[in-house]
């Protein structure tokens, strides 16, 4: 799985969780300070969670939120477990 495919992937699960604020769930491209590409996705519930992705390469990940701080992650597959985690039970 390639950076892109872990960026929809992402995109289409946190749609499919009804992350809705504060914009929805948006995904794009940015460059950081150092030059580097990388992929994004960002999504949230109001006053309850703000988060993004940042995605450099299939195996460098970092997901950063309001509830959980700042995490890197070598896989794909570890960022899954924890996003599972933020989904509120309704």
């Amino acid at each position: 799985m390639n950076s892109k495919d872990i960026q929809e992937d992402i995109y289409t699960w946190a749609c499919n969780k009804n992350f809705t604020a504060p914009y929805g769930v948006l995904s794009g491209e940015h460059t950081n300070k150092k030059g580097k590409k990388y992929l994004s996705v960002t999504f949230g519930y109001a006053k309850t969670l703000d988060a993004s992705v940042e995605i450099y390469n299939r195996n460098f990940i970092v997901f950063k939120s309001s509830r959980a701080g700042t995490e890197v992650f070598n896989s794909y597959s570890e960022l899954k477990l924890v996003l599972e985690t933020l989904c509120p039970s309704i």
